[in-house]
């Protein structure tokens, strides 16, 4: 009697057990899918710090600086789109950047499939990034073949992964920063 009583539970208890197994499977692989994206944002926003660094040290050092950006993978190129934008809006740039800004320069990524994140720029916002060989001098690189320069502002404009020179250029007749992006072919 105790022995047909045993029997008679073995399918339930496999019953269980088999689902018990599948909720522990559904959801770790569901905390791996959450962790690889958390990772790959991780990557974009050190990525991002990065450039946002750069970026405010040749403009308050007059300086030059060399850096690097790769979208990471789980990001699409085409439809991916970081670049520098100005914003005029009073509750926009005190959020962003804290204080009471009425205007302020953001460096901003945007893509479907992710929440927009944007860095504050503690540049001027006259801050100019031009891509016209009058004001950009390729020539000021020390090993020039391999550069073109590329617009890092403006309504079109967009950052791409690729090696990036930062230079400052010094002009006694303008009072905004200018700053001469080169990238690396």
């Amino acid at each position: 009697m105790l022995s047909q009583r045993g029997q008679e539970s073995a399918p339930f208890e496999l019953l269980i057990a088999v689902i018990v197994m599948t909720f522990v499977i559904v959801i770790g692989f569901n905390a791996l899918s959450v962790l690889e994206e958390k990772t790959c944002e991780g990557k974009l926003n050190a990525n991002m710090e990065e450039i946002k660094s750069a970026i405010e040290a040749v403009v308050r050092n007059k300086s030059k600086s060399n850096v690097s950006f790769e979208l990471p993978e789980c990001y699409s190129e085409e439809e991916s789109r970081l670049r520098i934008i100005e914003r005029d809006e009073l509750a926009y740039c005190s959020s962003v950047c804290g204080g009471s800004l009425a205007q302020c320069t953001v460096l901003q990524f945007a893509s479907p499939n992710a929440t927009t994140i944007t860095k504050c720029l503690r540049i001027s916002s006259a801050t100019i990034f031009p891509d016209d060989a009058g004001t950009c001098d390729v020539s000021a690189l020390e090993p020039s073949g391999d550069y073109s320069i590329v617009e890092w502002k403006g309504s079109d404009s967009r950052i791409e992964a690729g090696h990036y020179t930062l230079i400052r250029q010094s002009n006694l007749f303008s009072s905004a920063p200018v700053v001469c992006v080169y990238r690396k072919a």
